[in-house]
């Protein structure tokens, strides 16, 4: 399978070494990192178009403004799309690439990293979801252009999502200027018998340390050779991009 990168930055780089442990990297367009990744053996392309009409699927991971300009090529180019978080900072662009892909008749993918792993499984199993309350707070960020709720909340609303919380039932509080690090999601559900039972996920304990990009990654490849809808397809990253322009109708820091 011809995966290329797109942006090989900060998380650019940790899925390229994912993807290429998962079975290679056909090449990558970027301008950051580039000695310690050709150590790998990964060839760097000048064009990014010749990248990717030389592939069979993209990722991409670059700066969020930049996410729906690059995924348009890439699905205009008619190859399959793996979409890092968010997938669009406007509602409208995230409901027309959802439409070009449908139109090409390509998977697009996007990368809420926390819907996949053991603990999105046990949060899962309580049962029926009635709220849920997430945190998601740093010391500090070295994203320049989201605030907190475009930069953090994405994975928290999109974990809602997945477990089938309605929308209004989920609490969000993101911070980048917390006074510590914190990153919970606490669950309510309704069991089989009636019960309510609760749950918090701390995807800072060490319990909970899990390969989720594993999984995610494989996901995305396993779509590919089988041509399933993701887990975490484009209309579910649709519903995401509504929920924070509620939350949040200013993107900016």
């Amino acid at each position: 399978m011809k995966v290329a990168v797109i942006g090989s930055g900060r998380w650019g780089q940790v899925l390229i070494r994912k993807f290429h442990s998962l079975g290679g990297v056909y090449g990558v367009y970027g301008h950051r990192n580039r000695e310690s990744l050709q150590a790998l053996g990964i060839p760097f392309f000048e064009d990014v178009d010749s990248l990717i009409e030389g592939s069979e699927a993209v990722v991409v991971a670059t700066p969020a403004t930049t996410h729906y300009d690059v995924a348009c090529r890439v699905l205009e180019a008619g190859k399959d799309l793996f979409l890092e978080k968010p997938m669009a900072l406007r509602v409208e662009e995230a409901q027309d690439l959802v439409a070009r892909a449908e139109r090409a008749h390509r998977i697009l993918m996007v990368g809420h990293i926390l819907c996949y792993g053991d603990l999105a499984e046990t949060l899962r199993a309580l049962g029926r979801p009635v709220r849920a309350e997430a945190v998601f707070h740093k010391t500090s960020t070295t994203e320049p252009y989201l605030n907190a709720t475009w930069n953090f909340g994405p994975h928290l609303v999109a974990l809602a999502d997945y477990l089938g919380l309605p929308a209004e039932a989920l609490s969000l509080d993101c911070n980048d200027r917390a006074p510590r690090d914190q990153r919970t999601f606490t669950l309510t559900a309704v069991d089989e018998a009636g019960r309510e039972r609760t749950f918090t996920a701390d995807y800072l304990a060490p319990e909970s340390r899990e390969d989720r990009l594993q999984a995610e990654c494989q996901h995305f490849l396993d779509c590919l050779r089988t041509r399933s809808r993701p887990r975490t397809d484009g209309a579910h990253g649709v519903r995401v991009i509504e929920t924070l322009t509620r939350l949040s109708p200013v993107v900016h820091r």
